[in-house]
C-alpha cells in the first residue's frame, strides 16, 4: 500500500468521524431544544393555573359577607396580598422556573389562609342565624301576648267608652323628644333609638302622698304596645295590660317633674305614635310623636 492509498484512507476515516460527531451533536441539539420547549409549554401552563387560581380566590373574597370589622379588615389584606401575587406573576419571564416555583407557593399559602377565613365566616354565620331564630321567636311572642290582651284600637275605645281619668291626678307640661344613638333630636323612624318623655304631676292636697310608679304605654301606628327587656305589665282596671317604660315617683301633693325613657333596638316605622300616661290605676296624660 503507497502512501497515497494511506492518506485517502485516513481522510475517509477522519470526513466520517466529523459527519458522525455533526450528525450526534445536532441530534443533541434537537434533544435539547424539545425539552426547552416542552419546558416552556410547562411553565406557561403553570403561569395560567396560578393565574386562574389568584382570580378565582379574589372573586370568593368578594362573596365573603361578615359583620365582624375585624375580620373584614383581615380579609381586604388577603385580597391585597393577591392583587400583588397577580401583578408579580404578569411580569414573571417564561424561562424563570425558580420564579415560578416561589409564586406556586405563595399561592398554595394565599389558599390555606382563605380556607381558615372560610370556616370563620360560616362559624360566624350559623351563630348568627341561630341568634335571628332565638330574637324571631322572642318577637313573636311578644307579639302573642299583646295580641292576646289588646290592640290600640280596642284599648282607645276600651278607655274612651268605660274609664275615668283619673281624677286626683293629672300630667301637664308633656313633652316628648325623640333620639338617636347619640343622643340627638330625630325625627326619622330609622334612626331613632329612644324617646324622652317628661311632664308635671300637677299639685293636690288630697292625692295621696308617697312613692308609686308612673306607667308609659308607647303605641305604634298599628296599634302593638312597644316593649322592650325593661317593659312588663301593670294591673289596670282588674287585668293586666302592658307598659313601654316605668318610673317611680315619690309624690309630696306638689307639683313634681318626672322624666322617663323608652330605648329600643329595632327600626321602627314611619307613622303617629300615642302616648299614654297612667298613675294610681288611671290615665293622667296622654300625647303622641311622628316619626318619618
Amino acid at each position: 500500500m503507497n502512501s497515497t492509498t494511506k492518506t485517502l484512507i485516513i481522510v475517509v476515516i477522519l470526513e466520517t468521524l466529523i459527519i458522525g460527531w455533526l450528525l450526534y451533536d445536532k441530534f443533541q441539539q434537537k434533544k435539547e431544544n424539545k425539552e426547552i420547549s416542552h419546558e416552556l409549554v410547562q411553565v406557561k401552563s403553570d403561569k395560567a393555573v396560578i393565574k386562574e387560581e389568584l382570580t378565582s380566590m379574589s372573586a370568593q373574597y368578594d362573596n365573603l359577607k361578615t359583620n365582624n370589622k375585624e375580620l373584614n379588615e383581615k380579609l381586604e389584606v388577603q385580597k391585597e396580598k393577591i392583587a400583588e401575587t397577580l401583578q408579580k406573576l404578569k411580569y414573571v419571564k417564561n424561562a424563570d422556573r425558580t420564579k415560578i416555583k416561589q409564586l406556586q407557593d405563595e399561592t398554595e399559602t394565599l389558599k390555606t389562609i382563605m380556607k381558615d377565613f372560610v370556616k370563620q365566616i360560616d362559624a360566624l354565620n350559623t351563630e348568627n342565624k341561630k341568634l335571628h331564630k332565638e330574637n324571631t321567636e322572642i318577637t313573636d311572642n311578644y307579639n302573642q301576648v299583646i295580641a292576646q290582651t289588646e290592640t290600640l284600637t280596642y284599648l282607645k275605645d276600651s278607655l274612651s267608652a268605660q274609664v275615668m281619668i283619673a281624677k286626683e291626678l293629672k300630667a301637664e307640661n308633656i313633652s316628648i323628644l325623640t333620639l338617636n344613638e347619640r343622643d340627638n333630636s330625630t325625627a326619622r323612624a330609622r334612626k331613632f333609638k329612644k324617646v324622652k318623655i317628661c311632664f308635671t304631676i300637677d299639685d293636690n292636697v288630697l292625692a295621696h302622698k308617697g312613692s308609686r310608679f308612673a306607667y308609659i304605654r308607647v303605641a305604634a301606628p298599628d296599634g302593638i304596645i312597644l316593649m322592650n327587656s325593661e317593659s312588663g305589665m301593670f294591673n289596670f282596671q282588674g287585668r293586666e295590660i302592658a307598659y313601654s317604660a316605668k318610673r317611680e315617683v315619690t309624690y309630696n301633693g306638689k307639683k313634681t317633674d318626672v322624666c322617663t325613657f323608652y330605648t329600643t333596638d329595632n327600626e321602627l316605622v314611619p307613622g303617629k305614635y300615642d302616648v299614654d300616661i297612667f298613675m294610681d290605676a288611671g290615665q293622667i296624660g296622654e300625647s303622641n310623636f311622628s316619626l318619618k
